[in-house]
């Protein structure tokens, strides 16, 4: 299969924004796992909250906000009867939204700030929550607890319309409809910029005396205790923080589809996210991006090619890729059980320096 110049550069944009949404899910995940130790077999539920926060939360807010102009085009009110708009008047509300943002661009990126930051609160917030069981939980019973917890928030938002049409799903507006042809391309410098402030946070925080002290918590949580490390105050702060770009990222996701069905958030997505920091290093946030890049590359080659190996081999393209990647874990465990990029100790100031500091002070 050979592609032409127009489909090759289409499909290393759409590969490119995936790489960088899920780049900051990934980091997340790494702030809690790599750095903390914490067994986050929920993560999924933060990418479901972002999408909550924008398909059910900020496409409200502009229902009502544009409630009058919805209402002289169709007649009707959406927000007064939300079975009815969810199950017919979905697209045609949207697409009214939509031509007001394309001819007020300001309006589009407010509503757009708007719904990142929604997601950032609801996602850091919910962290919060989660710290409570984190603190008294052992690790394995943290696990499962956190797992059962995703699933919950999936099935409940699923199966309740009120949140985000249930299970017809909800139509995004979109913020950046006056870009026209541009659109995605332009989207791919925004999640860049999301991916690219992400990453400087967080290394950052991990070369800080912070950071050191999670990796001391995860090593050895009685000695970090002993010297007198608050244990809780950290996971909390890491929770919390974590989980609000866990958020960031489902919300990036969602206006990057202009829908969000709350069933697409199971399970296989954590471990997809487990999946990528595996190969590409746990506790290095250049390796979590470069798993990643290689697990979305492979992705994208198997599924260009699913089916010239349908006739080799007669297995469901679907399961195949399943089959490869769980291939490539075993053989990364095995043979780099550190992962492609591992973790490298802490940056910290140079010697003469910290000595100038100390006869300055």
């Amino acid at each position: 299969m050979i592609l032409q110049l127009d489909q090759l550069a289409v499909l290393i944009r759409e590969t490119s924004i995936l790489v960088a949404i899920y780049g900051i899910y990934v980091l997340s995940l790494n702030l809690e796992a790599g750095y903390l130790g914490l067994p986050q077999f929920g993560k999924v539920m933060f990418l479901a909250l972002g999408g909550i926060a924008v398909g059910g939360i900020a496409t409200k807010i502009a229902l009502l906000i544009y409630s009058r102009a919805i209402s002289a085009s169709l007649g009707i009110s959406p927000l007064s009867n939300l079975g009815t708009y969810c199950s017919t008047y979905q697209y045609q509300t949207i697409d009214i939204i939509n031509s007001i943002f394309a001819k007020s661009p300001f309006e589009g990126i407010v509503f757009f700030l708007m719904a990142v930051v929604l997601a950032t609160i609801l996602g850091g917030v919910f962290g919060v929550l989660m710290a409570g069981p984190a603190l008294r939980l052992r690790e394995d019973y943290l696990g499962i607890f956190l797992l059962v917890s995703a699933e919950m928030v999936r099935v409940v938002s699923t199966y309740t319309p009120e949140v985000a049409c249930g299970v017809f799903g909800a139509v995004v507006p979109d913020p950046f409809k006056w870009l026209g042809e541009w659109r995605q391309w332009a989207y791919l410098v925004v999640v860049a910029l999301f991916l690219l402030l992400s990453f400087v946070v967080l290394e950052r925080l991990g070369n800080s005396p912070f950071g050191r002290a999670l990796r001391a918590i995860r090593d050895a949580e009685v000695a970090a205790r002993v010297f007198g490390k608050d244990i809780v105050r950290f996971r909390v702060r890491v929770l919390a923080t974590a989980s609000a770009l866990g958020g960031v990222a489902g919300a990036l996701l969602v206006f990057y589809n202009t829908y969000v069905q709350m069933g697409m958030f199971v399970p296989v997505e954590t471990f997809k996210a487990w999946a990528m920091l595996i190969i590409g290093g746990v506790g290095n946030n250049v390796g979590a991006l470069v798993g990643v890049a290689v697990y979305f590359i492979l992705d994208k080659v198997l599924s260009m090619y699913k089916e010239g190996i349908r006739q080799v081999v007669n297995v469901d393209p679907v399961f195949f890729q399943y089959i490869i990647f769980g291939i490539i874990i075993i053989l990364v465990l095995m043979y780099r059980p550190q992962g492609i990029i591992g973790e490298k100790p802490a940056k910290t100031l140079k010697r003469w320096i910290l000595e100038k500091l100390q006869r300055g002070a």
